[in-house]
């Protein structure tokens, strides 16, 4: 809900700031109706708003209507990466690889599951084409419904898997805690909590992921053990 209000209150602004200063009339209702629209898919639920497909590439409307919150979106990302000294990818065990969005040279190697969380990005052709691909859109900062999450969990094939988001934390870090208590490696979430952040220190869930885990968790403990 923070996030909605936030991104909803930004884009009204802008387009108020736009009807008043006509020069930027335009550019401010485009960019301020990306805003709004965010905004409104965050509390609503819609992961897809920026028309990512199953296949990982996003669609021409997409392009279309959000460009100006795209095109910022894809700058910060392009300066992150460049800036960061964390490591573009890091092994939490033998199976399991977290990390941001990765350009295709940077693959470590062949996975047998491949999950992009982005819902702002469309992924590298080179990248999705691969077998294993998953695509999962999240919104940056938000949820996914419990027991979604736990039908994505279920269409992975056995092996190894690289889950990612942007610069892979939030996103990345609740999909990733997801698979460790759904394999039973963590037992419950701070032990999943402390495997992923000793990989890679960056992860961190916010309120509203820590409340999608836990009520994950919960389900996870209810199911009869295969044992």
């Amino acid at each position: 809900m923070r996030y909605s209000v936030t991104l909803s209150v930004l884009g009204i602004i802008l387009i108020v700031a736009g009807a008043i200063h006509r020069g930027w009339l335009i550019p401010a209702f485009w960019l301020g109706g990306n805003f709004l629209a965010l905004g409104i898919a965050h509390g609503t639920g819609a992961p897809r708003v920026f028309g990512k497909r199953p296949d990982g590439s996003l669609a021409r409307w997409g392009w279309l209507l959000f460009l100006p919150l795209l095109v910022f979106t894809n700058a910060v990302w392009q300066l992150s990466r460049l800036l960061t000294r964390e490591p573009a990818h890091n092994s939490v065990t033998e199976n399991l690889v977290v990390g941001r969005r990765l350009l295709p040279s940077e693959l470590p190697r062949d996975f047998d599951n491949y999950v992009d969380l982005t819902a702002e990005f469309a992924e590298p052709r080179a990248v999705r084409s691969r077998p294993g691909y998953l695509c999962f859109p999240i919104l940056d900062g938000g949820v996914p419904k419990p027991e979604a999450l736990r039908e994505a969990i279920s269409r992975m094939r056995p092996g190894t898997t690289f889950v990612h988001c942007a610069q892979g934390h939030g996103r990345t870090g609740l999909f990733a805690l997801a698979v460790l208590l759904t394999t039973g490696v963590a037992r419950d979430i701070d032990e999943g909590l402390q495997k992923l952040q000793s990989a890679r220190p960056g992860i961190r869930l916010n309120r509203d992921q820590r409340r999608c885990i836990e009520q994950f968790a919960a389900e996870v403990a209810r199911q009869p053990s295969s044992s």
